[in-house]
């Protein structure tokens, strides 16, 4: 489940983010319709995650998030906008299920169980001060876990939307980097744990060894996984120093822009050394086959479903957004949502 991972790190970031404050209100149900009821803890998470995510979207992180405006609107009701349509999902999320006969296996149980159990340990007493029961923190769990089968239904390969190896292999070779690299730091650490930066003879041996390398690549001589392990050999490394990665290098900001410059003027094969004054490392460059490296991933179920997402995600999660703004026959109480205000979050 790759996307509930996802999530399910947001919601630990959520966590660690916001402190904690108490709140008030006994009212044990937040929205409901015939067949499926969200408790008011479970409206105070999202509310609590909106929160969250609402002090990454204001322009000035030296104000408080509640004297400032997100998508032209009070953070406080943008905050609550979020919080109602998160809670009206997991209804819409339960429809979904019952509608195309949908249900978690006994393993995808026992993942959300272990999920809200380890997270539980972890964070409860800030949760309950909150008003955040187990339970309700569980039904958001399950609801994520309900979302990944939705999603999977409509997009996989027997969905009712589902995306050919062909189309995903498109997508990805049309916006994805396939490249290996390696990478030398032009630093050691002392014994209270302080870098010490190289002098210019160091980094001057470094710059050879890769350059050697790149060198042997270039004529034949030497494949980028040979230079890989030559290099943990010498450098007496205990792991593998190549990384092999495959990435979106126009909006990915995981990578130094020296980097993501040099790989998108070079062309398949090729192979390239620089250093990246930030990084205080050499690396050494080779451009992959994007479309060897994502037939590859195709073949391969977990991986597959990794490319799926990150193709299709967006699109399923605006689409739930939408139907659950407009969700028909969902019974309110406003009353106990209204008394519990953002600024409980706020330190």
């Amino acid at each position: 489940m790759r996307k509930t991972k996802r999530a399910v790190s947001l919601i630990l970031a959520a966590l660690l983010v916001v402190s904690a404050a108490g709140c008030s209100g006994d009212k044990s149900w937040a929205a409901k319709d015939s067949s499926t009821t969200v408790t008011i803890g479970s409206y105070i998470y999202y509310l609590y995650t909106a929160y969250s995510s609402a002090q990454s979207k204001v322009s000035d992180s030296s104000k408080k998030v509640l004297e400032q405006k997100i998508d032209g609107k009070d953070a406080s009701a943008w905050i609550r906008e979020k919080a109602m349509i998160s809670t009206k999902e997991q209804i819409l999320v339960s429809r979904e299920m019952n509608s195309k006969k949908l249900s978690l296996s006994d393993d995808e149980k026992k993942q959300a169980e272990s999920v809200t159990d380890s997270t539980w340990n972890q964070y409860s007493k800030t949760l309950e001060k909150y008003g955040i029961a187990k339970t309700s923190f569980q039904a958001v769990v399950n609801s994520e876990y309900g979302k990944d089968k939705i999603f999977e239904a409509v997009y996989g390969k027997n969905g009712s939307k589902a995306v050919s190896d062909e189309d995903l292999k498109n997508y990805f070779v049309k916006n994805d980097t396939s490249f290996s690299l390696l990478a030398y730091p032009l630093y050691t650490m002392d014994s209270s744990g302080a870098a010490k930066e190289f002098s210019a003879d160091q980094k001057k041996k470094a710059k050879q060894l890769f350059d050697g390398y790149a060198d042997q690549i270039k004529a034949g001589k030497q494949t980028v996984r040979q230079a890989a392990d030559a290099y943990k050999k010498s450098s007496n490394a205990t792991t593998d120093p190549l990384m092999s990665k495959m990435a979106n290098l126009s909006t990915d900001t995981q990578y130094p822009d020296e980097i993501k410059k040099a790989l998108k003027s070079m062309k398949t094969g090729e192979v390239k050394t620089l250093e990246v004054t930030a990084q205080k490392a050499y690396f050494l460059l080779y451009k992959d086959d994007i479309s060897k490296t994502v037939e590859e991933k195709i073949q391969n179920e977990d991986s597959r479903k990794t490319l799926l997402i990150t193709y299709k995600w967006s699109d399923f999660t605006d689409s739930l957004d939408k139907q659950a703004s407009s969700l028909s026959g969902v019974n309110l109480n406003e009353s106990a949502m209204n008394s519990y205000d953002p600024s409980m979050f706020q330190s």
